[in-house]
């Protein structure tokens, strides 16, 4: 139902309709959150020519109701020749509507979902409210963004315009992003007494996605904005902190530091949520999916944080030195410590900065000797 140039062509046109194979990475994990957790209502609120929904409706039994949303009405009519092919067009019903409209007039109505996807090119801003309007109370909320130049450093004051929060180009910037985008959720659930609970959250490719849990309710949007805070970051000397208040004198060498947010600074996934997702990925046979699902194990534990060994060792002035060596050399003194999951390389653990570039010098001198 897609045209073949889709299949061919990186990227794929847009006109007439958008396919794009690269995210099937993006839909498998879809498919697995969504078994991994409650509900039998599905809004794919952007849904082209139905690749996310149809699977949804195809692939999780316990889902009775698939609502597809596009203003593309050859993609529309892709999607519904789709959902026959498949034999869901029972489980399935379409909109030819503009996503933020939609969205936003499921607003105190009962024809709410247990599930919504927001899944845009470029920056999610302009569909925040209208998600979170149109989930139920429990519902699951998927966003992702495009955008991660901004959210990740390279245009803080875009950041600030976005998402009411200046971005940080370091070690950590996509982790950075992920935060700074749950923060601006949760501040957009606060204006309609919503909280929100991450339940899982990733950075793939070129974008950044979030899983969250919304709940109704004053308390619940209290809670949600009590997690907001700031990290500070001193390029002088290292040291990287959390606080409630910006911090822009850094605490450990007292030279001006670098600083992000407001952004959510508490746990990014679900481990129940993890657990039964990574499943239904085994399941499904996709392995990719589960071992990404898998790699947020724990990750709760931690800092909203991570270091890079390779900038540590360029600061050393010396060749990067292998990371399983490093995280033993922190273990042996009393130190978690894990591989992060959000960059692309670098370690998560709960020692300061000092304490990481000391084992990363350790493990120049043991390397040496191996």
């Amino acid at each position: 139902m897609v045209p073949p140039i889709s299949l061919t062509q990186d990227p794929p046109p847009t006109s007439p309709v958008f396919f794009n194979p690269a995210a099937a990475l993006n839909r498998d994990i879809s498919v697995a959150i969504t078994a991994g957790t409650d509900g039998t209502t599905f809004c794919d609120s952007m849904s082209g020519v139905g690749a996310r929904g149809v699977r949804i409706a195809n692939e999780v039994e316990r889902i009775e109701k698939v609502t597809m949303v596009d203003f593309n009405a050859a993609a529309l009519e892709a999607a519904k020749g789709s959902a026959a092919l498949n034999k869901v067009g029972s489980k399935c019903e379409f909109s030819d509507s503009e996503t933020t409209s939609y969205l936003v007039s499921r607003y105190g109505r009962d024809e709410r979902f247990d599930y919504v996807d927001v899944d845009p090119f470029g920056s999610p801003v302009r569909q925040l409210q209208g998600a979170i309007s149109s989930a139920s109370d429990g519902g699951i909320v998927s966003i992702t963004a495009t955008d991660t130049a901004v959210l990740c450093g390279v245009y803080p004051r875009v950041s600030f315009r976005r998402y009411g929060a200046l971005s940080l180009k370091n070690h950590s910037g996509h982790e950075t992003g992920l935060r700074i985008l749950a923060g601006a959720l949760a501040r957009e659930g606060a204006k309609l007494d919503v909280g929100i609970e991450p339940v899982f959250v990733h950075s793939t490719r070129h974008y950044l996605r979030l899983f969250f849990r919304v709940s109704s309710g004053a308390a619940a949007a209290e809670e949600s904005i009590g997690h907001l805070g700031y990290l500070s970051w001193c390029f002088h000397c290292g040291h990287t902190a959390s606080s409630r208040q910006e911090e822009r004198v850094c605490s450990a060498c007292g030279k001006k530091a670098k600083t992000a947010g407001p952004l959510w600074t508490d746990g990014l996934a679900d481990p129940e949520v993890l657990g039964r997702a990574s499943a239904a990925a085994d399941r499904m046979e996709r392995a990719p999916a589960a071992r990404l699902i898998r790699s947020l194990e724990g990750v709760n534990g931690f800092p909203p944080w991570s270091f890079s060994i390779e900038g540590a060792s360029s600061s050393l002035k010396a060749a990067t030195v292998p990371e399983p060596l490093v995280r033993r050399l922190l273990l042996e003194k009393g130190w978690r410590v894990m591989r992060t999951p959000f960059e692309k390389t670098g370690i998560k653990t709960d020692a300061p900065y000092q304490e990481f570039l000391l084992a990363v010098e350790e493990s120049m001198v043991t390397g040496r000797h191996s």
